[in-house]
């Protein structure tokens, strides 16, 4: 657990940080996030975090200014305070607090929330492990390019996954993929790399965006379209990407293996040079 959070300008006692019960954040769901992962002590994909970070909040019409500086300052004193090395950097800001209603006020302070988490990831290597996932029934609302904290049906999806002993739930909504409930999915069928394009069906994941100027140095083929269930049952490699997986390996969905259950040379490689792209900063 860790030792400090920051809450509203000021840094305090994890077990401490609390916010009102008013808050539409709490209440509404009315909260954008975003999670950062921390390798060796280096921000992964900072600028796209705070890129989409400003998106989300100017989609919801939450009226919160930030300078890029100032946060990576608080977030560099909250790992030295944490003694997080490896893990991950927590970021919410929900519109702020007002008696509950609907319908919000123009001027409302944000409640920023700030806090990290020790973790250890998956990276190429002797321990380099790929998972099972489980498909499900794409449940959520349609504006799925937000980052908001509105997580229920991927709770029930992920949930799912987890009473079957699986490590990501696929969403599926009328056959065709779209994203797991935390990470976007990836097919590999010959010479090309398929993942659903960044629209309102998906969340434009940061570690997608790296993995896009990633292939450029590579041979694939980019195909950026939807995707069948059948079409992901029959690739010959799939993986799923998220600030918190990095690039990992699907090794079975449902009860179907894919390549056999071992992990494909192309993942393997994507792999290996997204991990030397965060440790080269």
């Amino acid at each position: 657990m860790p030792k400090t959070a920051y809450i509203n300008n000021k840094y305090v006692n994890f077990k401490n940080a609390k916010i009102h019960i008013e808050d539409r954040g709490l209440q509404f769901a009315d909260s954008v996030y975003e999670v950062i992962a921390v390798l060796n002590g280096n921000l992964i994909d900072l600028d796209f975090h705070l890129k989409r970070l400003r998106y989300s909040l100017a989609e919801l019409d939450i009226k919160y200014k930030f300078y890029h500086n100032d946060l990576k300052k608080i977030f560099l004193k909250l790992l030295n305070k944490n003694n997080t090395l490896n893990g991950i950097i927590y970021l919410q800001v929900t519109r702020g607090v007002q008696y509950r209603e609907h319908k919000y006020e123009d001027k409302i302070t944000p409640t920023l929330i700030i806090y990290t988490r020790n973790k250890k990831f998956n990276l190429p290597g002797k321990n380099f492990k790929g998972v099972n996932t489980v498909t499900h029934e794409d449940l959520r609302w349609k504006r799925r390019d937000i980052k908001t904290v509105n997580l229920l049906p991927n709770i029930i999806a992920a949930n799912k996954a987890k009473k079957m002993k699986a490590y990501e739930a696929i969403l599926l909504k009328n056959g065709k993929v779209t994203e797991g409930t935390s990470s976007n999915i990836w097919i590999i069928k010959k010479n090309n790399l398929i993942t659903h394009p960044a629209n309102t069906d998906i969340l434009k994941g940061v570690t997608r965006t790296s993995i896009l100027k990633i292939i450029k140095k590579t041979s694939l083929k980019l195909v950026e379209k939807s995707f069948t269930h059948k079409q992901l049952l029959d690739a010959d490699e799939v993986f799923l990407t998220s600030s918190g997986s990095f690039i990992t390996p699907i090794l079975k969905i449902d009860k179907k293996k894919i390549n056999n259950g071992k992990i494909g040379n192309i993942t393997l490689k994507l792999a290996e040079m997204y991990t030397k792209s965060c440790m080269n900063g």
